[in-house]
């Protein structure tokens, strides 16, 4: 009669799988960190320019109105909310907006994008 041999995997064979897993896993944090930036920076655009219009349509219901606030375009928001600013720039809690004498709207933190792994400015707004 013959015996069979019960064939499995070997120590080391297992060692190896689980350091490929590893090393899969570490690419995929390191793409997914990059990726939650990217969205982070686009909500943050995206909220900019929302803001920024909504001063806009308060001054062209207000001609008088020599400066804006926050307050003042709540209600030109939608859900009459007022977004906060994107948590990987680190700096305050919420926007601030901003009219000069020509009638130009700045909205504060402005426009910004990725560089390497943090948010940056992007001063070409």
């Amino acid at each position: 009669m013959k015996t069979k041999k019960h064939r499995g995997f070997t120590l080391l064979e297992l060692v190896i799988v689980i350091a490929i897993i590893a090393i899969l896993i570490s690419i995929a944090a390191m793409r997914y960190s990059n990726t939650n930036l990217a969205a982070q920076a686009a909500t943050h655009n995206s909220n900019v320019k929302v803001i920024k219009n909504a001063a806009i349509l308060y001054l062209i219901d207000n001609p008088e109105a020599t400066s804006v606030s926050t307050e003042n375009i709540t209600p030109y928001l939608e859900g009459k909310k007022m977004p906060k600013p994107a948590r990987a720039l680190g700096q305050g809690s919420s926007f601030s907006v901003s009219v000069d004498q020509s009638g130009d709207v700045t909205v504060s933190p402005g426009l910004v994008k990725v560089s390497g792994d943090s948010l940056v400015s992007d001063n070409e707004q």
